[in-house]
C-alpha cells in the first residue's frame, strides 16, 4: 500500500515541478506588456481612421469601425495615438439552400475577409498585417423587411465576429513587442 502511495506522490512532484518550470514560460495575454505599460493602454493607442467605402460596404465599413474602436478602447478615453490600423474588406453572398418550388432562398450566409495593416501613424514602419475571416447566416422571409433586417444584423455580427479576431491579434504582437 505504501509504495502505491509513493508512486502517486513521485508523479505528483514531478508534474508539479515541470509546471513550476515552464510557469515562467507563459505571460497572461492582458497582462502588461514586455515595456511594463498596460496592454490597454497599447491598444487604446491605435487609431482607426475613417474610411471611405464602397457603397455596398459603407453601413458594414461603419459598423466594423464602430466594433473595432470599441474593442480597442472601449473606455472612451482619449489616449495619444501611437498607430494606425488600415483596413480593407471583400465580402461574398451564399445561398446554400433554395425553396425547389418558388426558387427563392431560405436562407443566406454572408462571408467576410478582412485584411488589416498596423503601422506606426505615420505609416513608416508596419508593426503587423493579417487576415480575419468569417461568415453569419440568417433566414429569408417572405416579408421583404423581415429579410433585410435579418441581413443586416448578420452585417453586424460579422463586424463584431471581425473586430474580436483583429484585437485578439493586435493584443498578441503588441503584448509581445512592446
Amino acid at each position: 500500500m505504501s509504495s502505491l502511495n509513493l508512486k502517486g506522490l513521485a508523479r505528483f512532484a514531478l508534474v508539479a515541478g515541470l509546471s513550476l518550470g515552464l510557469s515562467a514560460c507563459f505571460r497572461p495575454l492582458y497582462g502588461p506588456t514586455a515595456s511594463g505599460e498596460s496592454l490597454q493602454t497599447t491598444l487604446a493607442s491605435i487609431d482607426v481612421p475613417e474610411l471611405t467605402w464602397p457603397e455596398d460596404d459603407a453601413r458594414f465599413g461603419h459598423f466594423l469601425r464602430s466594433e473595432l474602436i470599441y474593442e480597442l478602447n472601449g473606455s472612451g478615453q482619449q489616449v495619444p495615438k501611437r498607430y494606425a490600423l488600415r483596413l480593407s474588406f471583400r465580402d461574398s453572398l451564399t445561398t446554400p439552400i433554395v425553396d425547389s418550388e418558388s426558387g427563392r432562398a431560405l436562407a443566406a450566409t454572408l462571408n467576410g475577409t478582412l485584411t488589416y495593416r498596423l503601422t506606426s501613424l505615420d505609416g513608416s514602419t508596419v508593426i503587423t498585417q493579417g487576415t480575419a475571416t468569417g461568415s453569419a447566416s440568417y433566414d429569408r422571409f417572405e416579408q421583404r423587411f423581415a429579410t433585410v433586417r435579418a441581413a443586416r444584423n448578420a452585417e453586424i455580427r460579422l463586424a463584431k465576429l471581425l473586430a474580436e479576431q483583429v484585437k485578439t491579434r493586435l493584443a498578441a504582437t503588441l503584448a509581445a513587442r512592446t
